[in-house]
């Protein structure tokens, strides 16, 4: 029997190469502009932009969409609006393959705000919704397919949502004519076992002309491992970020996930370059694991109490901060 050319105990051929069909797509600057208000400097994004296309990275979603007069320009960097004029100066002269995509969250745009795609950068809009804005979230995604947009539609903090309510958000996608649905972690309080039920019941729903991914946040340090679970089940793409740069205690890291893929396509050295910058840019930026952010993962909460404890100086109260909202979540559940 062959040996894995690694892991010299363990047979070849363990890991399907299904793997190899997977898409990869990198949101460093969106979700990791999280961490410092998509304050990053032009050469720095094309820096990133390079990188990942050398790499073989299917998509680079470099930003966030955003309505005009919404944000404070003095406050939040170019990649909250990533306005045409600063995206031609990332991706001017370059031949890449790789896609280029924007987030638009449900009610921060409307259609108004968002030129065709033949007058854009932009290749793909990736829809951020919840589920009760769904309404919302079709009539953008109306817009985007007839301006000639690849979509996706992420439906946030799934792990709040009863199944049947699962189940409404995802009959109305299956007939929408969005081209990928992410299942995502908001709270990163899911494991492995929660993603592969995920996984098969999006499908079963979705059916299989639609293109399924996650995108997992590391709370509990589960983001890789769900990503690994979501590649087993099959599914299309999967969401990552350089040294897992992200809001809070971040995402899946992307050098872990080429690893793991072992697509031929892909070329690592370029990322393992990058990650250089990043894991000098984590010491100011504070993201990645913690045990705040492990609490309200386990605890399926939203970060923002674990955020504001670690900008505090009563970071070492975790006990504290395990009560005060463990006893808020029996307050819920007994009501």
């Amino acid at each position: 029997m062959e040996q894995d050319y690694r892991v010299s105990c363990c047979p070849a051929g363990l890991v399907s190469e299904q793997n190899n069909r997977i898409k990869v797509l990198d949101c460093t600057i969106r979700d990791g502009g999280i961490c410092n208000d998509w304050d990053f400097d032009i050469p720095m994004v094309r820096k990133v932009y390079d990188t990942l296309s050398n790499a073989g990275v299917d998509y680079m979603e470099i930003g966030y969409q955003s309505k005009p007069g919404l944000f404070d320009p003095n406050k939040v960097g170019l990649w909250r609006f990533c306005e045409e004029n600063a995206l031609k100066q990332v991706v001017q002269g370059s031949t890449s393959k790789m896609k280029l995509c924007t987030m638009i969250d449900v009610g921060r745009i409307g259609p108004d705000d968002i030129p065709p795609a033949a007058d854009s950068s932009i290749d793909v809009l990736r829809i951020a919704t919840y589920a009760h804005q769904m309404d919302e979230a079709l009539h953008l995604l109306e817009d985007a397919l007839s301006k000639g947009y690849e979509t996706f539609i992420n439906v946030m903090a799934v792990s709040t949502l009863t199944p049947d309510k699962v189940d409404v958000f995802l009959k109305q996608l299956a007939g929408s004519g969005v081209h990928n649905v992410a299942i995502v972690d908001s709270f990163g309080a899911m494991y492995p076992y929660h993603i592969r039920y995920l996984v098969q019941k999006y499908r079963s729903i979705l059916g299989s002309e639609i293109g399924l991914g996650v995108h997992c946040h590391n709370n509990q340090q589960q983001a890789f491992a769900n990503s690994i679970a979501a590649a087993d089940e099959g599914v299309d793409f999967i969401d990552a970020t350089v040294f897992g740069m992200g809001r809070g205690a971040g995402n899946c890291p992307l050098e872990l996930l080429l690893f793991y893929l072992n697509n031929p396509k892909h070329n690592i050295e370029p990322i393992l370059e990058l990650t250089e910058h990043f894991v000098k840019l984590r010491y100011d930026l504070l993201w990645g694991y913690h045990m705040p952010y492990a609490i309200t993962g386990y605890l399926n909460l939203h970060p923002r109490s674990a955020i504001e404890q670690m900008a505090s100086e009563k970071r070492a109260e975790v006990v504290e901060l395990y009560q005060k909202l463990a006893s808020r979540l029996e307050m819920k559940k007994s009501s």
